[in-house]
This record gives C-alpha cells, structure tokens and sequence, in this order.
C-alpha cells in the first residue's frame, strides 16, 4: 500500500510498502476525540488499515490495532482491529482531515476528498523513538511545541508505479516553516532545494493552520491527498498542532 513507501521514503528510506507513498515524520500529541458514526444518509465508507513503521525494512510492518481514526476535531471516529483495519462512515462530496492516533506513536493527519463512493485510506505511523531519532537529524524538537509537519513526496504517473521524481521544489504558501528534502541516500537534508532520487521533502515548525502546497518542476499534478486549491500544482494541506501532514502528489 502507499503509505508504507511514503514513510519510509520520508524516513530516510526511499523505498517500502505498495499503497500510500511519500511523505516523512510525524508528530507530537493529541486529545482523543470520542467516537461515533456520522449520521445521515448522504455518507460513504472509509476504510483502510495502519501498519508500523520498522526502520531499516523495506518490508511492510506490522498491523497497528487500537489506533483511534477520526474525522478531525469531530466524535466521527473508528478504531483498528487486530489486523489494523477499520471502518467508519463521512459525509460524501466533503474536504476532510483523517488522524490516526495510538499512545506511544507520532500522530497522522491526512487530507482526503469524499466523493459518492466508497474509497480507502490507509497509513502508517512511526513509534515516538524512531519520530525522536529523525527529529533529530532535521534539528527539531519532538513533540514539537505549537507546530505541525507536513511531508511530500512526488511521483511520475501513478504513485502505485513507484517512479519518484527528482529536481522537484516545495513551497508552502499561508505559513511557514523550515523547508528539507531527502539526499540520494534518503537522509533528510536542510540544504538541499529541490528533491533528489527519493522524490520527497517537506517542511517543520510549521503553523498550525490550512495552507497551500505548491510544487514546481513537474507538469500537470494531482494528489488524492489534498483539498482544492487555487492556481497550478496547488494542493490544500491541513496542518495541526503537534500532527504529521502525508501527502503524496502525481504528475506527468
């Protein structure tokens, strides 16, 4: 599944699991929201399901049980099984925001679009050791303190073919933030200013608040993570306090 990829290759690793790819680092802590369905009959099915992150494996982790899935700052929520899945119903044609959060792991935020079908939503979440070692190398606490994150890793065609993009730069337009791409090793790098053979960088210390992911370098991008946004290669992300933002983005 992508995500596995987008972890891993945000981890210092640019390769990993089939499904949810790209993206780096999550963070801090979260207050638990409670837990019902969303009501109504304009609602579709989300459903998916959270593994671990094992640094050093380009192997897909373990399942994650007892995660809690919520729609963001709502009592709509879900917890996985035993085999890391889970189910829970949103409201159709919507712009929402999905964490995924344990004790003991860094806290997910993903941006999903509901349509009128059914559709899927899987992630992977590091262990707060392996969020405070990659901390460390980008120089930034862990928790942060007042800030979010927000990863990226861009793909040519489809993200399921695994073709990371390099020469591709991130801008984030309505915060800020200390701006890092992954070397051709996979370590994260401040310096650099444009991906490398990982295709994936991202940002810390960034505001908590909704903000504009721009990508330049590659033509005629979409992301299925992401909301709407205005211009070209211009892709809403939700940043939260304490929250690691994936995103992955495909294009030509």
């Amino acid at each position: 599944m992508t995500t596995y990829r987008r972890l891993t290759a945000t981890l210092a690793r640019p390769d990993a699991r089939p499904h949810l790819r790209g993206a780096v680092f999550l963070l801090g802590i979260f207050t638990l929201l409670g837990c019902d369905q969303a009501s109504g009959t304009s609602n579709v099915g989300l459903s998916g399901r959270i593994t671990e992150y094992i640094p050093g494996s380009l192997e897909e982790g373990p399942p994650i049980d007892d995660v809690e899935v919520c729609q963001f700052n709502s009592n709509n929520c879900s917890f996985t099984d035993t085999d890391g899945e889970y189910e829970m119903r949103v409201l159709m044609n919507r712009e929402l925001a999905i964490s995924y959060v344990k004790d003991g792991f860094g806290p997910v935020l993903v941006a999903r679009r509901s349509g009128t079908e059914d559709f899927v939503g899987d992630a992977v979440m590091a262990t707060d050791a392996t969020m405070t070692s990659f901390a460390e190398a980008l120089d930034t606490p862990y928790p942060p303190a007042g800030t979010g994150f927000v990863s990226v890793t861009t793909y040519r065609g489809a993200v399921s073919d695994d073709m990371p993009i390099a020469e591709v730069s991130y801008a984030l337009i309505g915060s800020d933030g200390r701006s890092y791409y992954l070397d051709d090793a996979g370590a994260p790098d401040t310096s650099l200013s444009e991906t490398q053979v990982p295709g994936a960088g991202g940002f810390v210390e960034v505001a908590p608040v909704n903000v504009t992911l721009a990508v330049s370098g590659a033509a005629n991008c979409t992301s299925e993570e992401s909301w709407t946004a205005a211009g070209t290669n211009a892709f809403g992300v939700p940043i939260r306090n304490g929250f690691w933002t994936q995103t992955t983005v495909s294009c030509d």
